[in-house]
């Protein structure tokens, strides 16, 4: 079904789905027509259309939305389908802001069907089956006409009457009571019938008696003015006549009420009367004016009348034809009697009854369920003992509080007729309730026993587990070390624990209390949380005596790794020491250097050594401080001892090494001063060219050489300080020798490069000049054709080779850098003899041709000669 979704367009604009576009939630799916809800059955009974009433107010948007139900009641043949036609086309034509919606003058209403006539057209209850959607009060209402058989009829029975009646109260929200002329006894007599049935109806169905209600008085003719206000002065009349009586006081409290209202209308007129489906031309003006005015004003407020229950409670289409089918079948089920007001009152009491003992054993079902829920959901001891019988108690009778509240707004009628099913109600829910109390404080007591049991048995099950677990905490302390650990071996412990284990179980097994299988239980629990303490101590025992066997073995090996190291420092400094005896070999080497050194194979031996130990490194920490003792005291002995040798070596040298530095300087000197020549003398580039660098390099080399095998004689000291200053002596000559011998390599190579350009460019300069001399030979004729291009080509390659080979000798450097510059040369001297040969070609063929052309002249001019002498 779709939802209802109100329109956001302000003010109460009726309209139909063909009209607006939309009608309601959907659009409209066709056009309306007049359906039966009721109609009378063979023996004069009701029948309820339940399709065509959910047709109506089941589908289209009107199911989830709130409805205004507008009929017109009173006696029958009194113009109730033609004021229904009316409202019908004003809310067809909502556009309409005059008198304008009732149409052509001489239109005739449509709708319901209805004629001037004696006898009554409609029969049964009948429906527009097609909603009207205003706007009012923030919402979508859908407005339903409804047309009603006439009730007052002398010829049909009481029931049935009462029974239609019946069908208009719960069809209605909107109240139009349909009065010829004045307001007589036999209307108010009606009324009363009708709000008797109405306040039955009500009680029965929680509905209102009466939610508005209109006094539209036809034919007036006593006194003007018409319409609404002539309809309050006589709405006041009738009252007061009412009470002055003091006869029909429910008459009287709902003319009294604010929802009732009185209009006054005027006689239609004699043609309008005469004709039997009158026209709008067919009316008196007056009559025509108040009943426009009269129209409108019932469809402008009929959006604000929606259908409402007792409590003031919107009711949706829905709702509405649920309660209408639900009374239908009651009524055709039990066969009511209807056949006058009080047995009327009798039947709807009897349903009231049924409906409320319906209401009453749902309601006591549903608790019974929801204790027998509570039952099933607190059958364990833990379940119980999580809620007290007190707290227990409050659950039951909240929700019996909730279920008698909830069935208080479900029962039909008035207060005090609901007292006595509640008052039924509430003694079987308490009968339940008080025997599932007895029940549920019985099963907490036997529970609160059993956890005093458990809780008990859970003690001397604590304390023997805290025993076992302190127990193996003490193993656990005592064996901590490695020769603690190693003095009781895996097999033995566990034969410790499995007693132990034994000893608290067969003490458990005498202070447990209950039935044997509770006591094996709560044994069964202890042994597998013994058991589970056990395995986890051993596995961790046996590990712990493993890596102390293994630890055992990596102390023996870490003594070897570490007296290993120790000796081979040990002959590591003897050997520096034997090394270093010497005044030379000592001096060679300076305190810094040789603590270096032994620094150096100290962090060597403790990284080998930390690789070579096992275990963990806070285990090899120990022995490795000790290794670390051990060299530190034999470096510091060695290094006092070589500090004293290597400070007297110094004394004794220091005078020497003045005389040997006056040598080596003069001899550095005179090499600079020989370098400086050689950089003079050879600053051209012909100089340059005539000493190769490979021939420098040697003149260098021989004069250091000379230098130091005459230092060498000079110096005074044992060999190796000799050696040490001639090696200054070198790096310093070397030092002077290798920035001129680079920089001479670069001067060579630049003479070398100047040479090779100047060979090169003198080569093409040769053979561009005898390009150019072969070019000025053979500008004629005859020069140019004694020279075919091939052999001129010939000469030209062969003083391009001539000049090539003479270059190849002329040029200087690597072959790498000859070929370089000859493939240059030769890609130079190509482009010079192809652009000549080109040009050459060219000549040679204009030549030709013009060589031609001159011996066919010659020739024909001969013949022309010959021809003329023959002639």
């Amino acid at each position: 079904m779709t939802s209802w979704n109100p329109s956001s367009r302000s003010g109460a604009t009726p309209g139909t789905g063909k009209q607006n576009g939309q009608q309601g939630p959907g659009a409209q799916r066709e056009q309306g027509r007049p359906v039966q809800l009721v109609h009378l059955d063979e023996e004069g009974g009701l029948i309820l259309d339940e399709e065509a009433l959910s047709r109506c107010l089941e589908q289209g948007g009107v199911g989830d939305a709130p409805v205004c139900l507008v009929s017109i009641i009173g006696e029958q043949r009194r113009g109730k389908s033609f004021l229904m036609n009316c409202l019908l086309r004003r809310l067809q034509r909502p556009e309409a802001v005059d008198a304008s919606w009732m149409g052509r003058e001489d239109e005739a209403l449509g709708g319901f069907k209805c004629c001037n006539g004696r006898e009554t057209v409609t029969k049964g209850v009948w429906m527009w089956d097609q909603p009207f959607w205003v706007q009012a009060q923030g919402r979508k209402v859908a407005v339903f006409l409804v047309d009603t058989e006439g009730s007052l009829d002398l010829e049909r029975r009481m029931e049935t009457s009462i029974k239609l009646s019946v069908f208009s109260i719960l069809l209605s929200s909107y109240w139009i009571f349909n009065i010829s002329s004045t307001f007589t006894r036999t209307e108010t007599d009606y009324l009363e019938m009708f709000i008797q049935v109405a306040k039955e109806v009500g009680g029965t169905c929680n509905l209102p008696p009466i939610q508005r209600l209109d006094l539209l008085v036809r034919d007036w003719s006593l006194s003007e003015p018409y319409g609404a206000d002539g309809g309050k002065e006589c709405l006041k009349d009738i009252t007061q006549k009412l009470e002055a009586s003091a006869k029909q006081p429910l008459v009287l409290g709902v003319l009294k009420a604010s929802s009732t209202w009185c209009y006054l209308l005027p006689q239609p007129g004699i043609e309008f009367t005469r004709k039997r489906a009158g026209t709008p031309g067919d009316m008196d003006k007056y009559f025509r004016q108040n009943l426009c005015e009269y129209i409108s004003t019932v469809v402008r407020s009929a959006g604000t009348h929606v259908r409402t229950d007792r409590a003031g409670q919107v009711l949706t289409g829905a709702q509405l034809a649920a309660r209408i089918k639900d009374v239908s079948r009651y009524l055709k089920t039990q066969r009511y009697d209807f056949s006058s007001p009080v047995k009327m009152a009798e039947a709807f009491a009897a349903m009231r009854e049924e409906i409320n003992s319906r209401a009453v054993e749902a309601t006591r079902q549903e608790y019974e369920q929801f204790v027998q829920q509570l039952d099933r959901d607190h059958q364990s001891m833990s379940s119980c003992l999580r809620v007290k019988p007190a707290e227990m108690q409050r659950c039951l009778e909240g929700k019996r509080q909730e279920l008698l509240e909830r069935c208080r707004g479900e029962l039909r009628g008035e207060d005090p007729q609901k007292q006595a099913p509640l008052k039924k109600l509430e003694q079987g829910l308490d009968r339940l309730m008080a025997q599932f109390l007895t029940t549920y404080r019985e099963r907490f007591k036997m529970a609160e026993m059993a956890e005093m049991r458990e809780k008990a048995n859970r003690k001397a099950v604590e304390a023997a587990r805290q025993e076992y677990e302190q127990f193996v905490q003490d193993l656990d302390r005592d064996h901590q070390s490695m020769s603690s650990c190693l003095s009781v071996k895996p097999a033995e412990m566990q034969r410790r624990l499995e007693g132990k284990r034994q000893e608290l179980l067969e003490r458990c097994r005498g202070e447990l209390r209950g039935e044997d299988p509770q006591k094996q239980a709560a044994l069964e629990e202890l042994k597998q949380e013994l058991d589970k303490q056990m395995n986890t101590f051993l596995q961790d025992y046996k590990l712990r005596f493993k890596m102390a066997e293994m630890a055992v073995m990596i102390e023996e090996e870490k003594s070897r790794a570490v007296e290993a190291a120790r000796r081979e420092y040990e002959q590591f400094v003897q050997q520096l020491d034997r090394d270093h005896q010497s005044m030379s070999s000592c001096l060679r080497v300076k305190p810094a250097e040789m603590q270096r050194r032994l620094e150096g194979k100290r962090q060597e031996l403790l990284e080998r050594c930390r690789g070579e130990l096992r275990g963990e490194d806070l285990q090899k920490q120990a022995p490795l401080k000790k290794l670390e003792q051990e060299l530190d005291r034999l470096m510091a002995q060695f290094l006092t001892t070589y500090r004293e040798r290597f400070k007297m070596a110094e004394t004794f040298v220091a005078m020497r090494q003045e005389e040997n530095r006056r040598a080596v300087e003069a001899a550095r000197q005179e090499y600079e001063q020989f370098v400086q020549e050689l950089d003079h003398d050879h600053q051209s580039m012909y100089s340059c060219l005539s000493v190769k660098p490979a021939e420098m390099k040697q003149h260098l080399e021989g004069k250091r050489w000379t230098l130091l095998e005459r230092c060498r004689g000079e110096l005074q000291g044992e060999d190796p300080q000799k050696q040490a200053a001639l090696e200054e002596l070198k790096q310093e000559l070397d030092k002077q020798m290798n920035p001129f011998l680079p920089a001479y390599e670069l001067r060579f190579k630049v003479a070398e490069t100047e040479a090779n350009r100047k060979a090169v460019e003198d080569v093409k300069m040769e053979y561009e000049q005898f390009v150019q001399e072969q070019d000025h030979d053979h500008q004629s004729m005859n020069s140019c054709l004694s020279v075919e291009p091939a052999e001129m080509q010939q000469r030209l390659e062969r003083k391009r080779q001539e000049l090539l080979k003479r270059c190849q000798k002329e040029l200087r450097g690597e072959d790498p850098q000859k070929q370089v510059a000859l493939e240059e040369l030769e890609q130079e001297l190509d482009w010079l003899m192809d652009q000549f040969l080109t040009t050459y070609r060219e000549r040679f063929k204009v030549m030709t041709y013009k060589w031609w052309a001159m011996r066919i002249a010659e020739t024909a001019l001969i013949l022309a000669v010959r021809r003329g002498v023959f002639r």
